[in-house]
């Protein structure tokens, strides 16, 4: 079970339900827990009746606390002025919706929670980091909506799609636009609820009540949805109404409420049109039930270019013969509708085949649809998540965090926890370390499973030297909460390490050997090991190192999904492969094993010519660079070593292959936020490393030695520092004669 946050931009109540509650329904149905939010409003309200009522509707709302509408599914109504997102209104809108969902996890407990949101402007509201993951599920193209501020709702679309940690998107348009920004981008056609809009098959579904004997003079062509013209082809179904008057033609919607420029006049002035207005969701199957054909006579546009309309697998599942416009999403399922150009002549031809039963067959289009279902589309969506790595592990630790952290400081366990720490710290400060010591185990045997007390025992004991009692409290901390968060702090912050390079040797050997802490912990561990087994020149310690290293490499390449993994920088599986593999040519540097850096560096070469940086978290592959970068420089001293020149012009197009990824656009937004300047020791290595090729058929052109000092100077250091180049001097000379190729 995965707790969700919904932000839609939709309310839950509107009467043409879209793909945001249906999306939330099948979420809740599958047994997560799902938030909805309703619309923020993306653009500013308009001085009419749809939008004072919906302004109306959110005032009574908005002060409410979550309310359930369904099993796993709460919907809360933020207080916000639709449209602002910047300046003090902004800001306001920000801590409405804030205050919201601290009311809403409040009362429902949510733990490290998904938000798959539907708005594009969702990173000026909300802060992602907050959150396990981020989909963005772009649905259409909404700037391209009648009244919407599109400069700004392109750059927020930009930014969350390049932010978000996967898109699913619901049109062929969509997807081309949105793939380079994201590796984790995948297209899901819309679908329908079958079962629902399957009733219209029951020969014993009733008519509506409101169904008149006049509308079935002739045959019935019925379209269902909003009536707007930036999307319906007015002047087109107008011409074929009036040149077809023996037909019947039923629109079931809203008119105007997106846009207020419609204008329906012509369609009423004929008698055999009837606009019947909105009318609830589960009536539509008992109107579908009576046409004779289902309509999407839609323009060609910048906006139904994008979309991907969701009445199409309705209109199926409910039996009906569908004749639609061919826009880009639809021109794979010309199998089971007619499609046509937005012309009346090209529509009039292709309804009376459908008319006369030369389309495609029923039980064709119905057998579409139930394949095309909200619930088998939410099944591979997580699926996909899944396979990237973004869902939280299952079954969620007792005490996995909650959305707003504070809430945790809040419980009398943490107050009570932090009362007995100062307590322990008093004591011993007046000298009384073993009763200091008595007392906090004490109140661990009450409280077992407080990660607060945990975390104060795990720290004297990291002081005290007993490495192997805080590798098991660790493993409590991270069974409880699913962070550990003091086992981060000891791995990537030098700082918070204890005692010296050789109590920190013991310390991580202790916690790489856990096989209850996650890869991503245990892994680091054992890099950092290694790394300790370097400074102390302990040549057992790295030998023990270098196995294990082996041991996560090989484990990692088997995993399908290491190439593919979302997760962010630390817990990505391809940036631990990659961390992996340059340790363990660093440990065999040290150990001046020039059989086992041959080995290595081959193995290298395959792993690094899997690696695409434009399949992971961007964020991380820039990261990453400046570790495969130096672990490639090892593959080519390797390949020079053995006289292989064609191997070694083979690690130079790898480096030029990354090199060139590192400048891409998609990088520029991040480049500059690293610490480190990938760019300039990606060109470096590259111009120094194309600097020393030489022609296979000429051996005796090899380079010496002193062109590789310098690129491997940067494998051991940030930058050049020649006044220590004969460390890498002495490493090259370490490898022994030379082997001829």
């Amino acid at each position: 079970m995965t707790d969700v946050v919904l932000l839609s931009t939709a309310d839950w109540d509107h009467p043409l339900w879209t793909n945001k509650q249906h999306q939330a329904l099948s979420l809740a149905a599958l047994g997560h827990r799902v938030l909805y939010v309703d619309s923020l409003g993306v653009r500013s309200p308009r001085v009419d009746r749809s939008d004072s009522r919906r302004i109306w509707r959110r005032l009574r709302r908005g002060l409410r606390g979550p309310r359930q509408v369904r099993p796993n599914l709460w919907v809360i109504s933020p207080l916000v002025l639709p449209g602002r997102s910047a300046g003090v209104w902004g800001a306001l809108n920000r801590w409405s919706l804030a205050f919201s969902l601290f009311v809403a996890d409040w009362a429902l407990d949510f733990r490290s929670p998904l938000l798959w949101t539907f708005n594009p402007q969702t990173r000026r509201y909300l802060r992602l980091r907050k959150f396990h993951a981020t989909i963005y599920h772009c649905v259409d193209r909404i700037q391209a909506q009648p009244g919407m501020p599109v400069a700004a709702l392109d750059a927020a679309e930009v930014d969350l799609s390049g932010a978000a940690n996967a898109v699913f998107t619901t049109s062929p348009e969509l997807q081309a636009s949105i793939a380079p920004r994201n590796a984790g981008t995948h297209y899901f056609g819309n679908v329908a609820d079958a079962d629902h809009f399957g009733r219209a098959l029951d020969p014993s579904l009733a008519p509506p009540l409101d169904w008149q004997d006049g509308f079935s003079d002739g045959p019935v062509l019925m379209f269902v949805g909003a009536i707007d013209a930036y999307k319906l082809d007015l002047p087109l179904l107008e011409t074929l109404a009036s040149g077809h008057p023996h037909w019947s033609f039923v629109f079931i919607g809203p008119v105007g409420e997106t846009d207020p420029s419609t204008d329906v006049r012509g369609l009423k002035r004929l008698p055999n049109v009837h606009l019947l207005g909105p009318r609830p969701y589960a009536t539509l199957p008992a109107y579908l039930a009576q046409a004779d054909v289902a309509l999407l006579p839609l323009q060609l546009n910048t906006y139904t270019r994008h979309m991907y309309p969701m009445k199409f697998f309705e209109y199926l599942a409910a039996g009906c013969p569908v004749v639609a416009t061919a826009i880009p999403s639809l021109l794979d399922q010309g199998d089971v509708a007619l499609l046509c150009p937005p012309e009346p002549q090209a529509f009039a031809v292709a309804i009376e085949s459908a008319l006369a039963g030369h389309g495609p067959a029923k039980a064709l289009r119905l057998e579409r649809a139930q394949s095309n279902t909200y619930r088998t589309r939410t099944q591979a969506m997580l699926a996909v998540l899944d396979r990237h790595g973004l869902l939280p592990m299952q079954p969620l630790p007792p005490q996995a965090p909650p959305y707003h952290h504070v809430r945790s400081q809040w419980r009398w366990s943490w107050l009570g926890a932090q009362l007995n720490l100062l307590g322990v710290d008093a004591l011993e400060r007046l000298g009384g370390r073993r009763w200091a010591d008595s007392w906090l185990r004490g109140s661990l045997q009450r409280r077992p499973n407080n990660t607060v007390l945990l975390a104060g025992l795990t720290e004297r004991c990291l002081q005290s030297g007993n490495y192997d009692e805080a590798c098991r409290l660790i493993e409590r901390i991270w069974d409880e909460d699913g962070e550990a968060e003091l086992l981060r702090h000891l791995l990537f912050r030098r700082g918070s390490r204890p005692g010296s390079r050789l109590d920190q040797l013991a310390l991580f050997e202790a916690l790489a050997s856990s096989t209850r802490l996650p890869l991503h912990y245990s892994g680091y561990c054992r890099v950092v090991r290694t790394y300790r087994a370097i400074d102390a020149k302990d040549g057992v310690a790295l030998r023990h190192g270098v196995d294990g290293l082996s041991e996560i490499v090989a484990w990692l390449e088997q995993d399908p999904n290491t190439y593919c993994c979302l997760k962010p920088n630390r817990e990505n599986r391809a940036k631990l492969l990659i961390s992996a593999q340059l340790t363990r040519l660093r440990a065999l540097m040290a150990l001046k094993d020039t059989l086992g850096l041959e080995r290595a560096s081959l193995e290298l070469m395959e792993s690094v010519r899997r690696y695409d940086p434009f399949a992971i978290d961007r964020k991380t592959a820039v990261r990453m660079t400046r570790n495969i970068l130096r672990s490639l420089t090892v593959a080519a001293v390797m390949a020079w070593h053995a006289g292989d020149a064609d191997r070694y012009d083979q690690v130079v197009t790898e480096v030029s292959r990354l090199r060139d990824a590192c400048f891409h656009e998609r990088f520029e937004p991040i480049i500059h936020s690293t610490q480190e300047d990938h760019r300039a020791v990606a060109d470096a290595l590259l111009r120094m490393l194309s600097d020393a090729r030489w022609s296979g058929e000429c051996p005796d052109q090899r380079p010496d030695l002193e062109q590789l000092v310098d690129p491997v100077l940067l494998v051991y250091f940030p930058d050049l520092r020649r006044q220590r180049a004969e460390k890498a001097r002495q490493f090259l000379q370490s490898l022994g004669p030379r082997v001829m190729g």
